[in-house]
């Protein structure tokens, strides 16, 4: 292996392939570093990836994304220490080329110009250092990459947008569902970056596996439709179960090196530029098991968030004919920038296709009624028939970045001697002001016409949306990345993904994570 390249990237998610297919394409000597090892793609269901998770200790307070067999497909699986239950975060993420771009759900939302600007237009948490009319190109562009499926014209939709694919068809359940919940929620299509195209053409089959595995490749992936482009280019180095540990500066204002952990030792390599992209978690880790500039350090893992979720079960009059089709096509995001937004945070609905909490199809519905619910008899056909009229509905809400919530080093170390991150969070009272009116919402939704039962099944902070805690700004006494996501403090050290967010707002932030990296790769001040 060489010891010095034209880049080092630290990731091979989707911001660490947009970054290599860049430079790659530039001729330059790029090596990638990637802390797992294969491409996923699994033939079998118990070696498809799973969102669970359990905790395994509780002083110190550990959860750890597992269920039955994983150690035996997955050899490295994330852990996270929390310091107190409620809101605990979950961490949920994948590692191995393609990081979790190869096992996320492809929600291809924006955020709206004003989740930019809440400081001067609600009076709280920080306005962004550029504007949403800035990030706009770059959003065109992941919309292109990606593939991206949504809607063209609709009336009150807080974006133009450049969709490859029209959107997908709203499934009979949205038509029903949306009658009843209106006007308070308008149901609209959501966009998806997954190929809206005749199934035999390479489109979507509606198999409802979009996180675990896609059958027909139709979701984005980074791996399959970014770096299989570049993977034989002689320019390109990966390296495979290679952990980075450390990230280490030099005294001229730049970083020299980077420690990783290769063939059972520890190795430095060398690189003009180095650009950090193992999402919001791994790259604070990397960051604080570093010997940094203490005005850095002391900026670094604050403003630490996540979404805020809360899921509702809902059993209609009539029946839905739930579970055909996509597992989800549409969301009331009428409600973003609500009226109260100077005092509640924003929050959007969105409706599944089935009620998850009890399967994706029948037959799964009838066992975990039976195994989970624990019904049986009478009961157990009566709540079966129910379930053809039951739908799983979430909230999904913005969650403050307060500075006092953060991200620091547990004193639990992983099998290659990196601290696990700590997370020190709490809802702050504009969550908890949310939080409560989301649940006197799904209460008075219970008693609209058409609508039997609303149950609140479960809430917490989203697991797979870590944000914050290498905030982005002008001022590096209170950010930790400039507005190209170069650092204050090391000129050739670049720091993609969500830690650089201002503000959560209450989309899922993939296609904001891929629009700040073109930004940062169209940096000029980049010059060899």
């Amino acid at each position: 292996m060489k010891k010095t390249y034209d880049v080092c990237i630290i990731g091979s998610g989707i911001t660490g392939t947009l970054a290599a297919e860049h430079f790659v394409r530039q001729g330059l000597d790029v090596l990638m570093v990637e802390r797992g090892k294969e491409f996923y793609l699994p033939d079998k269901p118990e070696e498809y990836w799973h969102e669970e998770w359990k905790f395994t200790s509780d002083a110190p307070l550990i959860s750890r994304n597992t269920w039955n067999g994983a150690e035996k497909h997955f050899d490295d699986l994330v852990e996270i220490e929390n310091t107190r239950k409620e809101f605990a975060f979950h961490y949920n993420m994948k590692y191995g080329i393609g990081g979790s771009g190869a096992v996320w759900s492809g929600a291809s939302w924006r955020l709206t110009p004003e989740d930019f600007k809440t400081r001067t237009l609600f009076g709280y948490g920080s306005d962004w250092p550029f504007s949403y009319e800035e990030l706009s190109p770059f959003y065109d562009r992941v919309e292109e990459i990606f593939f991206t499926s949504g809607p063209k014209s609709i009336p009150d939709w807080p974006w133009r947008n450049n969709y490859k694919y029209p959107a997908f068809k709203q499934s009979y359940l949205d038509k029903v569902v949306g009658d009843h919940l209106a006007p308070e929620f308008i149901l609209t299509p959501s966009p998806f970056s997954v190929r809206n195209e005749p199934p035999l053409e390479g489109g979507c089959v509606g198999a409802k596996t979009c996180v675990t595995k896609c059958p027909a490749n139709a979701r984005f992936r980074p791996d399959l439709h970014i770096l299989q482009k570049i993977i034989n280019k002689q320019n390109l180095k990966i390296l495979p179960g290679t952990p980075c540990l450390s990230i280490n500066p030099d005294k001229k204002g730049t970083i020299a090196s980077i420690t990783v952990w290769n063939n059972g030792k520890p190795e430095t390599i060398k690189s003009k530029y180095f650009f950090l992209a193992a999402n919001t978690i791994e790259n604070l880790r990397i960051l604080l098991n570093s010997d940094l500039s203490p005005s850095m350090t002391s900026q670094l893992g604050l403003g630490f968030a996540s979404h805020g979720t809360m899921v509702l079960s809902i059993t209609m009059e009539e029946r839905l004919y739930v579970g055909r089709g996509r597992p989800t096509t549409s969301s009331a995001i009428n409600t973003l920038n609500h009226p109260a937004r100077k005092s509640l945070n924003s929050f959007m609905l969105e409706i599944w296709n089935l009620d998850f909490t009890i399967g994706s199809a029948p037959h799964a519905a009838l066992i975990n009624l039976r195994k989970k619910e624990r019904h049986w008899g009478r009961t157990l056909l009566q709540k079966t028939r129910e379930a053809d009229s039951r739908f799983a509905a979430v909230f999904i809400f913005e969650m403050e970045m307060r500075r006092q919530n953060r991200i620091t080093l547990s004193h639990v170390k992983d099998q290659f001697g990196l601290p696990l991150a700590k997370v020190d969070f709490s809802p702050g009272e504009r969550d908890r002001l949310t939080f409560r009116h989301l649940q006197r919402t799904a209460e008075n939704l219970g008693k609209k016409s058409g609508i039997k039962d609303v149950r609140i099944s479960g809430y917490g902070l989203n697991g797979n949306h870590p944000l914050g805690g290498y905030r982005a700004g002008s001022n590096p006494d209170a950010s930790v990345v400039d507005p190209w996501m170069r650092s204050h403090h090391y000129r050739n050290l670049y720091i993609l993904g969500g830690g650089a967010f201002s503000s959560t707002g209450a989309l899922n932030p993939t296609h904001t994570i891929a629009a700040l990296t073109l930004k940062a790769l169209s940096d000029k001040r980049i010059s060899f």
